[in-house]
């Protein structure tokens, strides 16, 4: 498996079960928000971390991929879904909905747009989750505090931090310095990507993957 990080709540994660081949995109942003989105991508599986579809670049696609916004199970190409939403919590049609997503024997769970921690209805669907995805920066995001106690709630065996300040964006965003200072002890690995194998997930210490701007 390989995930590549594209800028605010927007991964790409490329997973192969047996001959087959899956593109998982998360959240493609408007060009507005300052960051150029990519025009090249053509997934096979779009989520999006909550159901006002209009909010994200969608028209940027070069194809027509099965796009998942609500609460449900789903599966493409041998990577198996779970939109979760807790329906006593939140309000109107930009209601964050968080996802289990399972390929290649590991699970990865994505937060997205989600500010506030997950209920415990949430976190009982979500289950076991080897790869954590959320956001740590703040403003319209979930900040660095919140992230450091939704980590220690669920445990991950990695985690991928989002939505963080970067060279260029107009919004103000915490640091990945400063979200490392919350978690208290943070083994950090910088890459330009993560490419990774259910055997290689890390067996004791939490490491915290950051990636560079694909």
């Amino acid at each position: 498996m390989q995930i590549f990080w594209h800028g605010y709540t927007s991964v790409r994660i490329e997973a192969k079960t047996g001959d087959t081949e899956c593109t998982v995109l998360t959240d493609p942003f408007e060009n507005e928000t300052s960051l150029r989105f990519p025009r090249t991508l053509q997934p096979d599986l779009v989520v999006l971390s909550h159901q006002n579809r209009k909010m994200f670049n969608l028209e940027a696609l070069q194809n027509t991929p099965f796009i998942v916004s609500d609460p449900g199970e789903y599966e493409v190409k041998g990577v198996f879904v779970t939109g979760i939403q807790d329906k006593q919590k939140d309000e109107g049609k930009e209601r964050p909905v968080i996802y289990r997503m399972t390929a290649e024997g590991m699970n990865l769970g994505f937060l997205g747009s989600l500010k506030r921690a997950p209920t415990e209805a949430e976190l009982a669907e979500l289950g076991n989750i080897d790869i954590l995805l959320l956001a740590t920066g703040g403003a319209d995001w979930m900040d660095a505090k919140t992230a450091a106690e939704i980590i220690a709630e669920i445990e991950p065996r990695m985690v991928i931090p989002l939505s963080y300040d970067i060279p260029g964006l107009k919004a103000k965003l915490g640091s990945i310095d400063a979200f490392c200072k919350q978690l208290g002890s943070c083994q950090r690995e910088n890459a330009t990507r993560l490419k990774i194998a259910k055997k290689d997930l890390p067996a004791d210490n939490l490491v915290v993957a950051v990636l560079e701007r694909a």
